[in-house]
């Protein structure tokens, strides 16, 4: 496995800590049961030679599934899994690490209150005045990784630093549980957020799914 390959085995596993999932190794590919109405299993790349193949198997199952390719060639693989007869969804995420020791921690604005909740996975919320949401984080942490998912801000509480101060609480947190590097898989929408944070990329990050996971979510 290259080195790609080993950060994504390592990525996917506090994924399906965060998320309370299982996964396995199916035929020497790495599989995700996710079990949703629209993603019954999402087959994660972790050697971009086979992704031609697994692109093949993914595309003949008769569930909804879903391949994630992070690749150093995002063109070359989007043509790849469209001959195999997949429809890209998401064509350019990204992959992303970082220290986590040295990790900006911002505290929130005015008006703002942070909540740090634990079940173990850490959960970060930042309140509002009125004590709704207005944005939230989770970090699972395994061995000494730590996995951000479901970042979010609410629309009408964003360009205020409030994503910012989420990252910066779970980083906080998750060096506290003995996490040292930080990894994410990141839409194109949060690349600006976690970049102005130091997070480097890995990759580019290519997300398809199969005809029948296509129809149901027309």
């Amino acid at each position: 496995m290259n080195h790609i390959g080993t950060l994504v085995e390592r990525w996917h596993r506090g994924w399906i800590a965060a998320e309370g999932l299982t996964s396995e190794h199916r035929d020497g590919h790495l599989v995700v049961h996710v079990n949703r109405p629209h993603r019954r299993f999402e087959w994660l790349a972790t050697d971009e030679t086979e992704v031609a193949a697994l692109a093949e198997l993914v595309a003949a199952t008769r569930q909804p599934d879903w391949l994630s390719v992070p690749t150093g060639d995002p063109a070359g693989v989007i043509g790849e899994l469209e001959r195999a007869g997949l429809r890209v969804a998401r064509p350019d995420e990204t992959f992303m690490r970082r220290p986590l020791d040295d990790h900006p921690q911002p505290g929130p604005p005015a008006g703002y209150a942070v909540e740090v909740t634990r079940d173990p996975v850490i959960q970060v919320r930042v309140l509002a005045a009125d004590g709704e949401p207005a944005a939230s984080g989770l970090m699972a942490v395994v061995g000494t990784d730590a996995v951000a998912h479901r970042i979010e801000t609410s629309a009408e509480h964003r360009r205020r630093g409030l994503g910012s101060v989420v990252m910066g609480t779970l980083a906080r947190e998750a060096v506290q549980d003995g996490a040292r590097t930080g990894l994410l898989f990141s839409s194109a929408d949060g690349v600006h957020l976690y970049r102005s944070l130091g997070w480097e990329r890995i990759s580019a990050l290519v997300v398809a799914q199969n005809e029948v996971a296509a129809r149901m979510r027309l």
